[in-house]
């Protein structure tokens, strides 16, 4: 059974004036932090505009109960090294955690027809 352990970010006043900066921090991030982690099986990003912010959702994939507990304690060993966890914080330059959880099973996907406007109040 594949557990996610999902994310939502909301974005800091300081990214939304720096986007390119924040694009190339979460790359560069996304590289050192996962670098060792094998019982990650994939990471995934979207990213959600609101008038106003911007939520980014992040996705991390273990095939069980087992992997996500080594995931943490790996971090934990991880966070007790000054250098990695000042650099794990430079995130709350950046954004700041709104939700977070842990789900059983996959997005499933959907093919929704088209929605127009018209559609929609005839809907109503």
């Amino acid at each position: 059974m594949t557990l996610y352990l999902a994310y939502s970010f909301e974005i800091t006043e300081h990214a939304r004036t720096h986007l390119t900066g924040l694009w190339e921090w979460m790359v560069d991030r996304n590289a050192w932090f996962y670098d060792g982690l094998d019982m990650v099986l994939a990471t995934s990003w979207r990213t959600e505009t609101r008038p106003g912010s911007m939520l980014i959702h992040h996705e991390v994939a273990f095939a069980d109960e087992t992997g996500l507990a080594e995931y943490r304690a790996v971090l934990a060993l991880r966070g007790r090294d000054q250098a990695w966890e000042q650099r794990r914080r430079g995130q709350d330059r950046w954004y700041r955690i709104v939700a977070r959880s842990v789900q059983h099973s996959p997005p499933i996907p959907l093919t929704l027809p088209p929605r127009s406007d018209t559609t929609m109040r005839q809907a109503a």
